[in-house]
């Protein structure tokens, strides 16, 4: 299974990078490990909303399910997530990322409980 992570840096800058999961085989499929999360939350989403630099409130994954989100990190890396693709945000310190909402749509945002560790 492969996911999109915006990462801050020990220079507080952000940087997105291809994330790989391992996968463990069984009866119904291939299944990631499991992750401790604390919420979930549905989140609709209208065009032409731009949100200037700020940092993830919290490591989260966001799925998308319809539209299109552009996403700049602080190093000048832009990349458009559409249905779909997956977002951990993880950049919880430092400048952050733009978020520029590019078409209105629909996602699905899952919080890392930050009490447990994997």
């Amino acid at each position: 299974m492969e996911y999109i992570e915006l990462i801050s840096m020990n220079d507080l800058s952000s940087f997105i990078t291809r994330q790989s999961e391992g996968s463990i085989k069984k009866e119904l499929g291939l299944y990631s490990i499991p992750y401790p999360v604390s919420t979930l939350q549905f989140r609709d989403f209208e065009a032409g909303h731009y949100f200037d630099w700020h940092p993830a409130p919290q490591a989260q994954f966001i799925f998308y399910l319809e539209g299109q989100v552009e996403i700049t990190a602080s190093d000048g890396t832009r990349k458009t997530f559409k249905a779909g693709d997956i977002l951990f945000a993880n950049d919880t310190q430092g400048k952050g990322h733009i978020t520029n909402t590019l078409t209105k749509g629909r996602a699905i945002i899952v919080v890392i409980d930050p009490t447990q560790t994997q």
